[in-house]
C-alpha cells in the first residue's frame, strides 16, 4: 500500500472512496460531490498536509487535515479520516496518521485534534493507540416542534452581511473546529443572520446555514430570561425549508444552551468525542 500526501488530488477525486470508507460507518455518510466540497472548504482542508492511501493505483484511504489558529497556536485537525472496506487490516490509518503528524511537524505543529462517534469503539482504540486522548463530549440535538415564543421581538433576517457586524464571540464554550468563527466564514452558501435590536444596540443574534444547521446563539445577558432566544429560533425555524433546526458539537458543560433546547422538545442525536495529542518538539 502506497501512503503519500494528497496534494495533488481535488474533493472529486476523493469522493468514490469518502462514500466508500463511510458506507458502513456507526451513522453512514453519503454526501453529494457538492456537500462534501462545501464542507472541506468550510473546515479550511489543506491537501498538502493530509494523506492518502493507495491500493493497486486506487485511493483506498484518506486523513484530511485543516490546520486552524485555536489559541493562538496552530494546530492539525483532522477533518475526516476513513478507509474503503478494501483497503482495511493493511495498517492504513496507522500509517496515514504518522505522515501528517511528520507533514504537521515540519509547520511547527504539535497538536492535533479530532472528532470520533461515542459507541464507534474500534475508531475509539485506534484514535487512543495514535496517541490521542479525550478532552470533551460534543452533543447533537434537532428541534422538529414548532417553537412558541413568549412575548414578542421583532427580528431583522439579513441574507446579506458582514461578519465584522456579528457579535463578539462570547460563548460560554470554545467552539468544535466547525463551528469557529473561521470556519463559519468560509461557509457555502454564507450563514444567514438574525438579529434583535432595541435602539440600534444588539440584543440577540443567531446565525445559520441554509440547511437549518444553528452555529451560534446568543442573547446579551442583560436581556436574557425574556423569550429572546425562542424567538429566534422560532424564525430560524420559518427560515430553513423543513422547519427542522440542528445544534452540533453543543459541549456537554453548557447546561443553560441544553436546557434551553430540551425546553423546546429538543431531541437528543449522538455525541461525538472531541480528542487531541500533542507531540513533543
Amino acid at each position: 500500500m502506497k501512503i503519500a500526501a494528497l496534494s495533488q488530488l481535488s474533493p472529486a477525486d476523493l469522493h468514490p472512496c469518502f462514500l466508500a470508507a463511510f458506507s458502513d460507518y456507526v451513522i453512514p455518510a453519503q454526501p453529494t460531490l457538492e456537500q462534501m466540497t462545501a464542507m472541506l472548504k468550510r473546515r479550511g482542508w489543506q491537501p498538502e498536509l493530509s494523506a492518502g492511501a493507495w491500493l493497486d493505483g486506487k485511493l483506498a484511504g484518506f486523513w484530511l487535515t485543516a490546520t486552524p489558529d485555536i489559541d493562538g497556536q496552530r494546530e492539525g485537525y483532522c477533518i475526516a479520516a476513513g478507509v474503503a472496506p478494501d483497503g482495511r487490516r493493511r495498517h492504513a490509518l496507522t500509517d496515514m496518521a504518522a505522515l501528517v503528524t511528520a507533514l504537521l511537524a515540519e509547520h511547527g505543529i504539535h497538536k492535533q485534534r479530532l472528532e470520533v462517534i461515542d459507541g464507534n469503539t474500534r475508531a475509539q482504540r485506534a484514535y487512543e493507540q495514535l496517541g490521542f486522548s479525550a478532552l470533551r463530549r460534543l452533543d447533537c440535538y434537532q428541534i422538529l416542534e414548532p417553537v412558541a415564543p413568549r412575548g414578542f421581538w421583532p427580528i431583522s433576517a439579513h441574507a446579506a452581511h458582514a461578519a465584522a457586524d456579528w457579535p463578539a464571540d462570547a460563548l460560554a464554550y470554545p467552539p468544535a473546529v466547525p463551528n469557529r468563527r473561521e470556519s463559519l466564514l468560509r461557509a457555502e452558501p454564507p450563514l444567514r443572520w438574525l438579529t434583535i435590536r432595541h435602539d440600534g444596540d444588539l440584543q440577540g443574534s443567531l446565525l445559520m446555514s441554509h440547511d437549518g444547521e444553528v452555529v451560534e446563539l446568543q442573547v446579551a445577558p442583560a436581556c436574557r430570561r425574556r423569550g429572546m432566544a425562542a424567538s429566534l429560533l422560532r424564525a430560524g425555524q420559518q427560515l430553513a425549508a423543513d422547519g427542522r433546526l440542528s445544534f452540533n458539537n453543543v459541549d456537554s458543560r453548557d447546561l443553560a444552551l441544553i436546557s434551553l433546547l430540551l425546553k423546546h422538545q429538543a431531541s437528543y442525536r449522538l455525541s461525538q468525542w472531541e480528542l487531541v495529542k500533542t507531540i513533543d518538539d
